[in-house]
């Protein structure tokens, strides 16, 4: 197109020119005339040339247009891809919001059951206390009972040392009163196993001869009763 609007400027151009040559000839010479063969053809057509040339020819806008078509082009087509990501982001997004309700759910059953064994918990932490308190107190009861028991238990050895001591009494003097023969008989037999004073007092040897007569042992108020054999000082002898 731009030769086109070469030629066609080209051609009006002599067109104009062969006119101004032919008034400066009619000037010397009036008797001459135009050739329209040459001038109309030349005119018209180059003028024709180059009004379509100049309308075809790149003035930069055709190349302004194309780049603006390419980048219309490109637009849309990150505008499509940019609908295909947030499409994909919305089915995401989808995805998502259920795994948040599914996790909720999941959330509140689990506090529920914490809640639960939070209570299961407090229930057992006040059966404990009820049960160490009722443990204490049977404790105590059992450590009372065991006091009295053993009163009860140095009750009766002090009275069966006391009934044991009257039946060596009265043996003692029963055997006095027998005869020579019973006398030496006694007097071996409580070599072996005690020995009997004048004032009351029985003597035994040791814990082993204590305990033939008294199984239990004896307190510090029996006649019977000696320091060396109250190990540990509790006022009574040879206990088991």
């Amino acid at each position: 197109m731009t030769a086109i609007f070469l030629i066609g400027f080209l051609i009006f151009l002599f067109s104009l020119i062969y006119l101004a040559f032919h008034f400066i000839r009619k000037l010397k010479d009036r008797s001459r005339t135009l050739s329209k063969k040459i001038f109309y053809p030349s005119f018209i057509g180059g003028l024709l040339l180059f009004i379509i040339g100049g309308s075809y020819m790149d003035t930069g806008v055709q190349a302004q247009l194309d780049e603006a078509l390419a980048d219309n082009e490109k637009l849309t087509a990150e505008v499509k891809t940019l609908k295909e990501d947030v499409k994909e982001l919305q089915g995401s997004n989808e995805e998502l919001t259920k795994e948040k309700e599914k996790l909720d759910k999941d959330l509140k059953e689990v506090s529920a059951k914490v809640a639960a064994a939070e209570k299961a918990e407090k229930e057992l932490s006040d059966q404990k206390a009820a049960f160490d308190k009722e443990k204490e107190g049977l404790t105590k009861q059992i450590s009372d009972l065991e006091s009295k028991n053993k009163a009860l238990d140095n009750e009766v050895s002090s009275l069966k040392g006391q009934l044991a001591s009257k039946n060596t009494t009265s043996t003692t003097a029963s055997s006095n009163t027998s005869g020579s023969s019973n006398a030496s008989t006694s007097s071996n037999s409580d070599q072996n196993s005690a020995t009997t004073t004048s004032g009351g007092s029985e003597n035994f040897a040791n814990c082993t001869e204590l305990r033939k007569v008294y199984p239990n042992g004896v307190p510090s108020s029996h006649a019977a009763y000696q320091s060396k054999m109250d190990r540990d000082k509790d006022n009574y002898a040879c206990e088991r």
